[in-house]
This record gives C-alpha cells, structure tokens and sequence, in this order.
C-alpha cells in the first residue's frame, strides 16, 4: 500500500475510518441493550381495566458471573412506552441456571392493587404497588 502523497488523503483516510469505527461501536451497543426473545421468561399485559395507560411487566434473563441475573421491566403505555425498573438494572434475583429462574419468577399477575412476580409455595415472591410504577426519569 502506498503511502498517502496529500495531508487531505491521510485527514480522509482517518475520518473514514474513525466514522466505521463510531458505526460499528454505536450498532454493537445497542444490540447488546436489546432484550431478545430468547431471554424472556414472561411478558404479561394488564387488562386496562384499573389503568390508564395499560402496563406491560416483561421479565427476563441477563448473563451473569454467578448464573442469570433475573430482571424486571414495565412498559408503561404501548405506542411510545416509558419504563419503570426497580432499582437502577431491575435486577430481582441471581439464579444458577434459566430453569431455576423460571421456576421461581416465571409467573406474573396483575391486579387491582399491583403487580404480583413469582411465587413461592402460594405466596407472591415480590410485590410491587401500583402507585409505586412511574416512568424512569433520566
């Protein structure tokens, strides 16, 4: 390959590059934020009848050193939904293996009081009000 002769070869040879650079990093982040269906565990939708706009409660899985990192995200409205996640990443639990995490918060249920996740023996394993699910503010 020959060197470049021009100073405006080398400064667009750099912009090329520094631009396939920002492109790839840009697409890899944002595939890395997408939650696939693959790591669903359940997604359940309030009938709409106590809210208004309608919530979403999707729980998912997320790799972790220890196992799967359980996660919790409520999708407040459809068209243009805002989010709600307990604590910073919506982490509820740390499982050993995605059958565990099924088994443990596999179940959702919404009700007039809430949102119900879990269970354990006949109990609700985390209950979060419903006054309690306001959008995400950045």
């Amino acid at each position: 390959m020959a060197k470049p002769k021009k100073l405006s070869d080398v400064i667009l040879t750099g912009f090329v590059c520094l631009m396939i650079g920002y492109g790839t990093g840009t697409v890899l982040t944002e595939r890395k934020k997408m939650v696939t269906l693959e790591h669903s565990l359940m997604l359940k939708w309030s009938d709409g009848v106590f809210d208004d706009p309608p919530l979403g409660a999707h729980v998912f899985l997320e790799p972790h050193m220890n196992g799967k990192s359980v996660r919790l995200r409520v999708y407040i409205g459809r068209d243009q939904p805002q989010f709600y996640m307990p604590g910073r990443i919506g982490e509820l639990d740390v499982t050993d293996t995605a059958e565990e995490a099924a088994a443990k918060w596999g179940k959702l249920r919404w009700e007039a009081d809430g949102l119900h996740i879990g269970v354990n023996g006949n109990r609700t394993r985390r209950f979060i009000p419903r006054a309690q699910i306001l959008p995400i503010t950045q």
